[in-house]
């Protein structure tokens, strides 16, 4: 049985990633860590917990006994100065869910940290990782619609255009969260770059906030050569093996996702222009379901295990 621990506990991100962990049928939560929140029940602050687990929130976080934990703190650097104050025994490996070590990951084999995005580094995760950092939900899927292309060294014909509809809610509906440059660009660039070294393409953003609880819907589009057909036969070969992402004939919503561990993908050709389209559940996909996908692959155990998630529509 693997014994996981989780720090940030009450943040939104970590009641994910505990409504996956509680029922998963090769792991025990051993702890669940928030200072803030100290003895209270765990169910008081993540609904959903309700008569699932009479856990409380606990302020000590012995690591002997550890073998998996998630940083899921939202704070800057404070996940950081968690590692440093409690140092993970040596078999204990390490889920980043809050960004803070995304620059130190990398995509190779043996490496400290690696970038945990499975449809990309399934390979370095299952080959004796420890450490992991999860990318967020926008990184993800506007990954996801582009690494078909960049393995084939195919994203050469324009620059990218991206517009993301999210849930965020720190802004109105409708409001626009960022526009042109996204600080998150640079990670995408560095993925699309561990594939296809020469991809020296400019990445433009739009960013709106949808008002809904949850999801998130990309619309990625650039000139490419290839015909429709072409571009349906590379994105089906690459996914064909990963179990998580699908390639749908129909464009994607959101009702699709929410709750689940997908990516739905869909492919057009509109003039010269290629259209990918993509949704996924911005909690789930581009956070805890991740990070527990990733932990299976540390673990060598399947990767769909506990993440049989069923829509919320």
């Amino acid at each position: 049985m693997i014994r996981a621990a989780i720090t940030g506990g009450s943040t939104p991100l970590a009641g994910e990633v505990i409504k996956i962990l509680i029922n998963h049928p090769d792991v025990e939560i051993s702890w669940i860590h928030d200072t803030q929140w100290e003895g209270a029940p765990v169910s008081e602050i993540h609904k959903g917990l309700r008569g699932d687990t009479y856990m409380r929130f606990a302020s000590e976080a012995p690591m002997d006994d550890i073998d998996v934990v998630f940083l899921c703190d939202e704070n800057s650097g404070e996940n950081r100065r968690f590692i440093s104050a409690n140092p993970p025994a040596d078999k204990t490996k390490v889920v980043d869910l809050s960004g803070e070590f995304l620059d130190d990951a990398t995509f190779a084999d043996g490496d400290k940290w690696i970038f945990g995005l499975p449809e990309l580094c399934r390979k370095p995760l299952v080959r004796g990782a420890m450490n992991s950092a999860i990318p967020g939900p926008l990184t993800s899927v506007v990954l996801l619609s582009l690494l078909p292309l960049a393995k084939e060294q195919a994203l050469v014909d324009g620059d990218i255009h991206v517009t993301a509809v999210v849930a965020e809610e720190d802004a109105d509906p409708g409001e626009a969260i960022a526009l042109i440059d996204l600080e998150e660009a640079d990670h995408i660039v560095r993925a699309i770059k561990s594939l296809q070294p020469e991809f020296d393409k400019s990445l433009t953003f739009m960013v709106i906030n949808g008002g809904w609880n949850r999801g998130i819907s990309v619309s990625t589009h650039f000139k490419c050569s290839l015909g429709e057909a072409a571009l349906r036969k590379m994105y089906e070969e690459y996914y064909a093996d990963h179990g998580f992402t699908f390639i749908s004939d129909s464009l994607p919503t959101i009702n699709e996702v929410a709750g689940t561990n997908k990516t739905i993908i869909n492919i057009q050709k509109v003039g010269e222009r290629a259209v990918i389209s993509a949704t996924a559940d911005n909690l789930t996909k581009g956070g805890g379901g991740n990070a527990v996908h990733n932990m299976n692959l540390l673990f060598g155990l399947s990767e769909r295990v506990g993440l049989a998630l069923k829509s919320q529509s």
